[in-house]
């Protein structure tokens, strides 16, 4: 039995045992896979969003890049990542505060029944929010948070707001003035057009932008792409190296980690120049 998720040109097959839970929420078709290799896979309409062999990596890179480039991080907002791992991660920073905003709540349930290890809930400094991203930032106070996490599936019906400009125009209003935003990015392996849009459109109104890479077991083609936006700080010259490498419990960021993710190849770069802001 194999799970298959076509991305544009390509179909990957995933060798699994069954399916756990299927269900149908308002928004979208939650599906969880046993897999003997991979373990546990959560799907959302059909595409991987991460199983439970790849997903430190997804969450570990898009929660502490962002969050070992800022001086001083206090205040968080992450909008989507309803399984939770972003959050955890976050979590990890003493003296930080998490605003999470998840649209599907159903996601939330699916996540705690079958993925219990990759969110912290009961974490005193999380607060949960079931409500439409967009919605939720267009009343937030101006300067109310210090970084913005996107953690969003790739634009489609239910995640589009959260890939247009007037979406990042809010995200700037709500940043501190040496705020930073971290977004899921597509990957210009696998969508070079896709991946320029969406980096021009979170970078318009930021200093700095830039692509980063991740690699994920579960995803079409392995390697896919963060974007960090920025108004003050660089992902590679202002790494807080004693926040980023004396973290514990992680299985893959490090200072160094962070550094090569942004090393990009000499054909993407003079495909992103005009674009990437460096």
């Amino acid at each position: 039995m194999y799970f298959e998720e076509e991305q544009g040109f390509l179909k990957q097959s995933l060798k699994v045992e069954k399916k756990l839970h299927e269900v149908k929420s308002k928004y979208q078709k939650i599906e969880v896979y046993q897999s003997a290799e991979l373990g546990k896979i959560l799907v959302l309409d059909g595409n991987a969003m991460f199983c439970e062999k790849d997903e430190f990596i997804y969450h570990e890179m898009l929660a502490h890049v962002p969050m070992c480039t800022h001086r001083e991080p206090k205040d968080i907002l992450i909008i989507g990542g309803g399984d939770g791992g972003v959050a955890r991660e976050i979590l990890r920073h003493e003296g930080v505060k998490v605003d999470l905003v998840e649209l599907d709540e159903e996601v939330i349930k699916v996540s705690k029944e079958y993925f219990p290890q990759v969110g912290d809930w009961d974490n005193s400094r999380l607060s949960v929010m079931i409500e439409s991203g967009m919605e939720f930032i267009a009343k937030a106070a101006d300067q109310s948070y210090d970084i913005v996490i996107v953690d969003a599936t790739d634009p489609g019906e239910i995640s589009n707001e959260l890939f247009e400009a007037t979406f990042y125009a809010q995200v700037n209003r709500v940043l501190r003035e040496d705020g930073l935003v971290a977004v899921q990015g597509g990957s210009y392996w696998m969508d070079l057009e896709g991946h320029k849009q969406i980096l021009e459109t979170v970078g318009r109104p930021f200093w700095i932008a830039m692509p980063y890479t991740y690699p994920m077991y579960s995803y079409p083609g392995t390697n896919w792409n963060f974007i960090l936006a920025s108004k003050k700080y660089h992902p590679t010259a202002d790494i807080i190296l004693q926040r980023a490498d004396l973290l514990e419990g992680l299985q893959y960021y490090t200072s160094d980690m962070q550094r090569a993710a942004f090393t990009v190849p000499k054909n993407i770069k003079k495909a992103l120049l005009g674009i990437a802001k460096n």
